[in-house]
């Protein structure tokens, strides 16, 4: 026997406890329930344990299985099954820690048993059992995801110490796992912030702007208040032709009321944000909403604002919000690096064909549902092919007070679109930025 004498001794001892104890277990089991329970520590003051780990053993022999079940109970709540649809069937119905398989049973081979609680949870810690002739089948069962394998007849002390690295593992990659899930949230509620943060921002930019804008409606309304208040007075002179004066200026001044309340409109919707609310956008509207709010930013101080060919019926459901700050960081970029001169043409049209490759493709992507492509060129100095990868990273500017943050965001809002973005350059010869994004079905 040599040295396995005393690992035979114990797994025979642990043969005759079963039989003395008549132990015929045919359903699964469970040693203990789960509850907490409380403990006195060494102030004599209780303190609250956590809940048991729980352990199942799958094996259709009675010697190992209770064998098992004796050396862990004292630690574990431990489950065990006769065959391996059982012990299947336990754990889709209960928490599980960690399994120790058999390899050969009569139903479902240890490895088959294994795959199917990889399914249910793969943070299973799984240990497989096997008989000398089945060393290759358990060496396979860790390339399938088990943590490691030990002989028949087992040693004690090695089994609980691998079990204790089997949880001890597991412990660390949940408390990894939670971390990453904590820290991926903090990084998504930045990312919010960040995007309302640049709305303030533009917002304040562009409130100069509008306020300009607005001006020259307001003019006309004060100039042409001026005319009717003369024509008013002709009107009691008896004058015919006044009448039909005072209403058409009446017609004019109440035309630029409405451009005033529609800028202001525009204004507001941009700088208060709709949260993540989406609704059925007309293209053509969107287009010409985002053409005034460029037009007005401070930053243009002489760029002619172009609107190129648009088709009337494309419709996109999503933020406005959103897709007015895509339109408008795409535009006040490019009029920053066309030093406020030159040209500015925004078109939509229907996407027909699609490039092979894009500068920027959100995973959810679809190409190959309808799409609308919004356009947004320029007659600037253009972009050199090394850095049109960069130009959506965070922080990443070529301009000597540039923030870098502006076609970053386009980049978030357009991934959350399930968008896609071409960017065709050539230095010295402008940009056009192609936003693709789903039409509305």
């Amino acid at each position: 026997m040599g040295n396995n004498e005393p690992r035979i001794h114990r797994y025979r001892l642990a043969q005759v406890l079963t039989a003395f104890n008549k132990v015929n277990i045919i359903m699964v089991s469970t040693e203990t329930t789960k509850t907490a329970t409380t403990t006195p520590d060494v102030a004599g003051r209780e303190t609250v344990n956590q809940p048991r780990p729980t352990l199942l053993i799958v094996d259709d022999e009675a010697g190992p299985r209770e064998s098992l079940r004796i050396v862990f109970k004292d630690r574990y709540n431990c489950a065990v099954a006769t065959c391996g649809r059982d012990g299947i069937e336990y754990a889709r119905r209960n928490h599980v820690d960690a399994a120790i398989l058999d390899i050969k049973m009569p139903d479902l081979t240890g490895v088959e048993v294994l795959r199917e609680l990889k399914e249910i949870d793969p943070n299973i810690e799984c240990i497989m059992l096997t008989g000398y002739e089945t060393v290759e089948t358990a060496r396979a069962a860790v390339r399938y995801g088990a943590s490691d394998y030990l002989n028949k007849p087992f040693d004690v002390f090695a089994m609980r110490e691998l079990l204790d690295k089997c949880m001890t593992r597991r412990q660390r990659r949940l408390s990894s796992e939670s971390q990453v899930a904590q820290l991926q949230k903090v990084n998504d509620d930045l990312r919010q912030e960040l995007l309302e943060a640049n709305r303030a921002v533009a917002a304040s930019v562009l409130s100069s702007g509008v306020v300009h804008e607005m001006n020259n409606p307001l003019s006309i309304i004060a100039g042409y208040s001026d005319l009717l208040g003369r024509d008013l007075a002709k009107l009691t002179a008896t004058e015919p032709s006044a009448a039909q004066a005072v209403q058409q200026r009446l017609v004019t001044i109440q035309r630029e009321i409405e451009r005033c309340k529609h800028i202001a409109k525009r204004f507001l919707m941009f700088s208060r944000g709709t949260g993540n609310t989406e609704e059925l956008i007309e293209v053509k509207r969107l287009i010409e909403d985002a053409a005034a709010l460029i037009k007005a930013h401070p930053s243009n101080r002489c760029v002619e604002i172009l609107m190129g060919e648009i088709d009337t019926q494309l419709m996109i459901r999503a933020n406005p919000t959103d897709l007015l700050q895509i339109l408008i960081n795409i535009g006040v970029n490019a009029i920053q690096a066309m030093d406020g001169r030159g040209k500015l043409k925004l078109a939509a049209t229907r996407a027909t064909a699609l490039p092979d490759s894009f500068t920027l493709t959100s995973q959810r992507f679809d190409p190959t549902v309808p799409l609308v492509c919004l356009v947004v060129a320029d007659t600037g100095p253009g972009i050199s092919a090394d850095k049109i990868g960069k130009i959506f990273d965070p922080y990443f500017t070529t301009k000597e007070h540039g923030t870098g943050l502006g076609l970053a965001i386009v980049s978030e809002l357009v991934d959350k679109q399930s968008g896609a973005v071409l960017v065709q350059s050539k230095p010295g010869d402008g940009a056009t930025f192609n936003v693709f994004l789903p039409l509305a079905q």
